[in-house]
């Protein structure tokens, strides 16, 4: 019989640890796992004996005792760390693979940041606590790069020990390298830390294709670190592994090099043994001069109209033959669809040519907005020292003035220079949570995403209240994905006081969806009640243009074009475009066409105007604005879709398929490929449908009508194969 202990439990088992009995339950023990099991029920001597020694096992009597307890209870609520870490040692030893689950399960949820991982990933990797590990690489994920930094960090993802490590515990992959060496590029191409990230890119790739890549993403990073030789020998192992882009890489290391000749000779025969791209021909514009170097230039914008380099070229060739004006218009055509600091720099050098230096001042804060670190002048100076170089040049502006200007510019649809007014306020007063709130608007409107992000975080970090700091906790929320949680945070903001952006944030993460009706209204009585808490004209008109469409998509347009005009008398000037869609539906195309006139007048060089516009006019007119988006923005795909809907109504089959292919070279966009796709369907062209088909589906795998289509195209081909 077995003694019982204070809490009624039969001990039949004692386990030894130098001094020290720890009491057992035999059955409970060996039902941990099979081995232990056999150690006290099968044949070895253990089986006959009530104490055995586990002096020599490796673990202590506490840990012992966490071994007991959590055979009869099945449970780890109560246990100190340091238990959980030898019930884990003692669960691989034993092979207790239910309880090295709970102590795996009950380590990770001990992470909770960076240090926290450092101090047991380890730990985990020792003892192949796979979600441990997986805990701990999430935390240094979430710091990114800054994390990169950290010594010890780095020693595990950089190092080929780590990775050894990391692959040993089943925890490293190409994917896991991808994403590192990506940060790692983006935040320093030249670092020995991207150097180190993409070699253990090269040693976890097994496919070709990310051998190919791998390879050459090396060969890319050693030609910014200036190491040409090393740049092509990493392009030539990428050729050797079937990826003929790095040809041109090759090229460039020889140009580099001082192989001029060779390197054009090169790109020549690769652009004879290709389908010309406009990368090529940009390519090939480095290794020559004059009429050649511009005519290839020219041929490459028309093939990819996103390219900035000729822009640019272009723009200094102007400067050079002393067209200052035309040489701000060539690169003001990249800066229309394209936000990119380089190209600001180089206006801003224009303007200041020009003596306009309050053009070049905006310019300079819409740098530093994107990039506040940014260095101009070959990196030689930082754009708030040459702002105040330029200070006696500029009017100088209170808070005051800076609003009235926000407002004017914002009723101009001037965004970058509404950009540059916020960053100058910000520089006044850089604790203002509003006002980064606002920069983060500004810029997910000029399609800038991640600096658009730092913004928001810097609205958060900087709230005094919390209602505040909830509410931009909640757009962090929806702008990565998850609606529900931002709308938990509004409600929360709201509990605690009734603000203007709480119940806008609330509006807009309940109106993201597909709503009847009354749930559609109730949206605006949130929006209404938006507008009666405390906020500026700026932010009531964008909520006034909101409550617009909600009534046009409820088929109320009286109520919508009150809403619209309420916003246009405060100056919220995108409401003119909501107002032409009232006439419209009304039957009143031509009051439509005329709205987005007034829209045009003040914003002459906005794209989406003139593609909106289109809908409202007839054929040539729509083709005219068609044409001029385009030209504004090539990267809008609309335009290339109705051109080629018209040729394609016209049975000019080829010239259809030429017009989407003209945009698919540069934009791999869904609604191009399944729209050339259900092209070559009706042609009879089954193979070309089936592979946009699997090129859209690529882009996103659940969309139906293209799963159809594809469906259908492969029907069809079954019988030709």
């Amino acid at each position: 019989m077995g003694e019982e202990d204070g809490d009624g439990e039969t001990n039949d088992l004692w386990f030894v640890i130098g001094e020290e009995e720890v009491a057992c339950e035999r059955s409970c023990i060996a039902a941990l796992s099979k081995p232990l099991s056999t150690l006290l029920y099968g044949g070895f001597a253990e089986a006959q004996r009530d104490r055995i020694d586990f002096t020599h096992d490796g673990i202590t009597p506490r840990g012992m005792r966490a071994v007991a307890a959590y055979s009869r209870h099945g449970c780890l609520d109560d246990f100190p760390p340091d238990s959980i870490l030898e019930l884990l040692a003692f669960s691989n030893k034993f092979c207790c693979e239910g309880l090295k689950s709970a102590c795996d399960n009950k380590l990770a949820t001990m992470v909770t940041g960076v240090e926290d991982a450092l101090s047991l990933v380890d730990l985990g990797l020792e003892e192949a606590a796979h979600l441990l590990v997986a805990t701990c690489l999430q935390a240094f994920l979430r710091e990114l790069p800054k994390s990169l930094s950290n010594p010890e960090v780095a020693r595990l993802l950089c190092s080929p020990e780590g990775r050894e490590r990391l692959d040993i515990a089943g925890n490293a992959s190409f994917a896991l390298y991808y994403f590192l060496s990506a940060v790692a590029m983006e935040e320093d191409i030249r670092s020995n830390t991207t150097v180190m990230l993409l070699e253990r890119l090269c040693e976890c790739a097994e496919l070709p294709w990310q051998k190919q890549l791998a390879l050459h993403q090396l060969g890319c990073v050693m030609l910014e670190r200036g190491e040409f030789k090393d740049a092509q020998g990493w392009f030539e192992d990428a050729i050797a592994e079937g990826h003929m882009y790095s040809l041109a890489g090759v090229a460039r290391s020889k140009y580099k090099r001082g192989h001029k000749y060779s390197a054009y000779k090169m790109m020549n025969s690769i652009m004879g043994d290709y389908e010309p791209a406009g990368w090529l021909y940009q390519e090939r514009s480095l290794y020559c001069v004059g009429k050649e170097k511009m005519a290839d230039l020219q041929i490459a914008t028309e093939l990819d109209p996103t390219l900035s380099y000729p822009y640019k070229y272009r723009a200094v060739a102007l400067l050079e033959e002393d067209m200052i004006e035309s040489a701000v218009a060539e690169i003001s055509k990249v800066l229309g669809f394209k936000l990119v600091t380089d190209c600001l720099e180089l206006r801003a050098w224009f303007y200041l040519a020009l003596e306009d230096y309050e053009a070049a001042v905006r310019d300079i804060r819409a740098i530093l907005t994107l990039d506040p670190n940014y260095m101009m002048f070959h990196g030689k100076v930082h754009g708030e020292q040459l702002i105040e170089i330029l200070r006696g040049h500029v009017q100088q502006w209170d808070m005051a003035d800076c609003w009235m200007q926000l407002y004017d510019r914002w009723s101009e649809v001037d965004d970058i220079g509404s950009l540059a007014v916020v960053q100058q306020m910000l520089t006044r007063e850089p604790g203002n949570s509003s006002l980064r709130f606002r920069q983060s608007l500004l810029l997910l409107r000029l399609n800038c995403q991640k600096a658009a992000m730092r913004s928001l975080r810097f609205a958060r970090n900087c709230s005094a209240h919390e209602h505040e700091r909830l509410v931009y906790e909640g757009w962090i929320l929806y702008d990565t994905g998850h609606r529900e949680e931002a709308l938990a945070k509004a409600e929360q903001s709201i509990k605690i006081q009734r603000s203007f952006e709480a119940f806008f944030l609330k509006a807009y993460a309940l109106g993201d969806s597909s709503l009847d009706t009354e749930s559609a209204l109730s949206v605006v009585q949130l929006l209404e009640q938006a507008n009666s808490c405390a906020s500026d004209n700026l932010r009531k008109g964008q909520a006034y243009n909101n409550m617009g469409s909600i009534y046009v998509d409820c088929d109320l347009l009286d109520e919508a074009a009150e809403c619209y005009n309420i916003a246009l008398n405060i100056k919220h000037t995108r409401a003119h475009q909501g107002l032409a869609r009232v006439h419209y539906l009304k039957n009143r195309k031509k009051a439509a066409y005329g709205e987005m006139s007034e829209l045009i007048k003040v914003a002459k060089d906005s794209a989406s105007a003139y593609e909106k516009r289109s809908e409202y006019g007839e054929r040539d007119e729509a083709r005219s604005d068609l044409n001029m988006a385009t030209l504004l923005d090539p990267t809008r795909t609309y335009p290339y879709r109705y051109r080629a809907a018209v040729l394609m109504d016209e049975n000019k089959e080829d010239e259809a398929i030429g017009e989407l292919s003209q945009a698919i070279a540069f934009k791999a966009d869904l609604q191009l490929l399944h729209l050339r796709a259900a092209f070559f369907d009706s042609m009879g062209d089954n193979a070309n449908a089936m592979r946009d088909c699997e090129a859209a589906l690529c882009l996103d795998p659940t969309h139906g009508d293209t799963l159809e289509l594809y469906s259908k195209a492969s029907t069809k081909a079954e019988p030709q194969s």
